[in-house]
């Protein structure tokens, strides 16, 4: 059985995005392959990951690990202006 999980996360403006998907884009290479697959896409002012896996347990896992890495990118650049 296969896990899926699709997340699309819609910025202000195209800068915000692409510098958004600039900090992840490394997680994303970094992933086993084994594990799950992951890919991110940028589309304008949005961010479109897509999680698969063979258990749930690892796609939540990943999930939970992307919405924080986004999170925390956002803030840090509020932060920086």
């Amino acid at each position: 059985m296969r896990i899926a999980a699709s997340l699309k996360i819609n910025f202000d403006d195209e800068t915000k995005a692409s510098r958004i998907y600039a900090a992840i884009l490394p997680e994303v290479r970094s992933t086993k392959p084994g594990v799950a697959r992951v890919s991110m896409s940028l589309e304008g002012t949005s961010i479109r990951l897509e999680i698969g896996g063979s258990s749930l347990a690892a796609v939540r896992a990943l999930l939970n690990s992307y919405i924080r890495w986004l999170s925390t990118s956002f803030e840090v650049m509020s932060l920086g202006g």
